[in-house]
């Protein structure tokens, strides 16, 4: 029995799926307190950075946010995350009011948000709850997972560290929809529907726990009903006196060089606007403290420095993409660079290529001299890591 019991332990491990595991492995290996903790959808997981929140404010927080995670999820989701932790705050994206439905997405997305946690009574009040007609799959996930081997991939054999405390870094450069204007949609008058409700129990709950809440709705091209969805959530906040942070309303991004995709969310340039921007907030409206001499947390500096490789890494994987590698220098602390235009390249007002470089503050030189053996190119941009002085690399475009 011992045996076949192994045997299954081991396929088991194969098998299953490893997003939430990989995702949460910093989560669940910490045994200090997390300060901060943020919740939500895909908004959440790709618009703040806890790295850049620890480096620049000394935050010590996680990224808790999944793709398409409803509001019902996310209820769940904290009290799940709160049997090992006790943060002063909690932050909730607020995105997925817009739906009426207790599940958003297909199922294997709602998987990743609730797999990593072992089984226990808040875990299956929560599949009995959300998976009524789905119990086993959640219940048992071997039944889902046990006929992936033609799925298999490196990462199912060979542990793979994620470095970014939960977030997800996506990048692109793209133009975004239709912006509409947030002035000009009233605010939505329908009834309530699921998720506002379990917005209402997510607000109760933090307050039964003595833990502050902050609800935000993040940039990205909403449609007119988003908006006015966005502004009922002001009213929600309002009743139960918490914070709201409404980015549509905001100019904090700027939508021609900060969209991952045309509809939805944002690219690290994005993201790293908006978390300073929610540093700076948090830091000034709650009791947070600033660990970075805390020696209990002294760990956290080798975990930055495994973050500023991860930030080198997608410079080298992008490489041959000069929009994206302009977008990932916006605001790049760790990384120094520097540069080089020749008279020849035209930047046209308008254009992409302007507006990815006034994003970074115009920060380059017209310099024909250096293209002297590159004839055929344009831009050229050296690269040095700050922590070594050393060069990263130098890329022509």
């Amino acid at each position: 029995m011992t045996i076949l019991l192994s045997c299954f332990q081991a396929v088991y491990n194969v098998t299953k799926r490893k997003y939430a595991y990989q995702k949460t492995a910093d989560f669940f290996a910490q045994e200090e307190e997390f300060n901060v903790m943020f919740f939500g959808s895909s908004h959440m997981l790709n618009s703040i950075f806890p790295m850049k929140l620890w480096n620049n404010y000394g935050i010590v927080s996680y990224n808790l946010g999944t793709k398409s995670e409803s509001l019902a999820i996310t209820y769940y989701n904290i009290q799940l995350a709160l049997k090992y932790t006790k943060p002063k705050v909690i932050v909730v994206d607020t995105f997925i009011t817009t739906d009426d439905d207790k599940i958003r997405g297909n199922s294997e997305l709602s998987h990743d948000s609730l797999d990593a946690y072992p089984m226990s009574y808040i875990k299956y009040l929560a599949i009995e709850d959300l998976f009524p007609n789905d119990r086993a799959e959640y219940l048992f996930d071997f039944s889902l997972y046990h006929s992936r081997w033609d799925e298999l991939i490196k990462e199912d054999f060979v542990q793979v560290s994620k470095k970014e405390k939960g977030a997800e870094t996506r990048t692109s450069v793209v133009l975004p929809n239709k912006i509409n204007n947030f002035s000009d949609v009233d605010i939505y008058k329908e009834n309530e529907n699921v998720n506002m409700q379990y917005l209402r129990k997510i607000i109760e709950y933090c307050k039964e726990k003595d833990i502050e809440i902050l609800l935000t709705y993040f940039p990205y091209p909403a449609e007119k009903r988003d908006i006015g969805i966005s502004k009922y959530v002001q009213k929600i906040a309002d009743e139960y006196d918490v914070n709201y942070i409404n980015f549509l309303s905001m100019n904090v991004v700027d939508y021609n060089t900060d969209c991952y995709d045309s509809n939805s969310h944002l690219n690290p340039s994005g993201a790293r606007k908006v978390t300073e921007y929610l540093g700076q907030y948090i830091m000034e409206n709650y009791d947070i403290p600033d660990q970075r001499q805390n020696e209990a947390y002294s760990f956290w500096y080798q975990d930055y420095d495994e973050y500023i490789d991860l930030k080198i890494e997608n410079l080298e994987k992008n490489k041959k993409n000069l929009n994206n590698y302009l977008m990932l220098l916006y605001d790049e602390e760790d990384i120094k660079y520097e540069i080089k235009i020749s008279s020849k390249r035209k930047i046209e007002e308008g254009s992409t290529l302007k507006n990815l470089l006034e994003n970074i503050g115009n920060n380059y030189q017209i310099d024909d001299s250096s293209f002297e053996k590159n004839k055929d190119k344009t831009i050229k941009i050296t690269t040095w890591d700050n922590r070594t002085g050393e060069e990263i690399d130098t890329v022509w475009f």
